[in-house]
């Protein structure tokens, strides 16, 4: 098969997924919308006051159920390589390698629009029921800042981080992959905590309670006062570079696996 990219072979490959898994993406944007709704509707009956609390808790539920869904549906994408018996006339396709990578690719990343477009038309209607009680004296709820501080930066990291790092995990695993890379998923994170606690421990003096978004800065209280420390220079911007780097070298390495896949 020539695996010099097509256009229009891309898009006859996107269509027939699109064809084969329409209705599949239809009951997982009926199931977010239901989560929302559950997850929502507790809070949006008991608030008849402004607070910024309620921003922090909806900000913490966008971080851990976009982490979660994207997560399973990164998983579930290249399932179909799993056993030779789905795999094989899916390897057949006379598509090259690239374009076949890329359709999954693609509705991962459309995954991101949809599920924001999902949070925010959930949201709008909890907030515009909430608002329509609350005094108007009162400040009115907006929309979540999704670069606010209310989503702490390591939670929003980790969360889109998912998307490429199980992407990778269901064409690298062949049974339950979503399993199998959530446990590698854990054991990478607390392997990253405790060097990041024994770095700290080793530079920083005793205090009375520490913080940290993991090499990039510490914060900590002392006789009631709080004091942050970030780096600066040549160490910020090399963290920040791994930081950036870390999703394209998983989509790298997926596209290889998947190559792989087809020898």
């Amino acid at each position: 098969m020539n695996q010099t990219f097509d256009f229009r072979r891309f898009t006859l490959v996107l269509r027939l997924h699109l064809f084969e898994h329409f209705r599949t993406y239809l009951m997982g944007i009926g199931v977010l919308v239901g989560v929302w709704i559950l997850m929502l509707a507790p809070s949006t009956a008991r608030t008849a006051h402004y607070s910024e609390g309620v921003y922090r808790f909806h900000g913490i539920l966008f971080s851990f159920i976009v982490g979660g869904a994207g997560a399973w549906f990164a998983s579930e994408l290249f399932r179909v390589v799993s056993t030779p018996l789905r795999g094989i006339p899916y390897l057949t396709l006379p598509a090259s390698q690239l374009e076949k990578y890329l359709v999954g690719l693609l509705m991962l990343l459309l995954f991101v629009p949809v599920f924001i477009g999902i949070f925010y038309t959930v949201e709008g209607i909890c907030f515009f029921i909430i608002n329509s009680r609350i005094p108007a004296d009162e400040p009115h709820y907006q929309l979540l800042d999704l670069f606010s501080p209310n989503i702490p930066f390591d939670f929003r990291y980790l969360s889109w981080l998912t998307l490429p790092f199980f992407f990778l995990g269901s064409i690298y695993f062949t049974k339950v992959p979503f399993v199998k890379t959530s446990i590698i998923a854990f054991l990478i994170y607390f392997a990253i905590v405790f060097l990041n606690e024994f770095i700290i421990i080793e530079l920083f003096p005793a205090r009375e309670r520490y913080g940290s978004t993991p090499f990039a800065e510490v914060f900590f209280f002392q006789n009631g006062g709080r004091y942050n420390l970030e780096l600066t220079g040549i160490p910020k911007l090399i963290i920040n570079s791994i930081l950036l780097l870390v999703a394209p070298v998983l989509w790298f390495i997926a596209y290889v696996r998947f190559t792989e896949k087809e020898l």
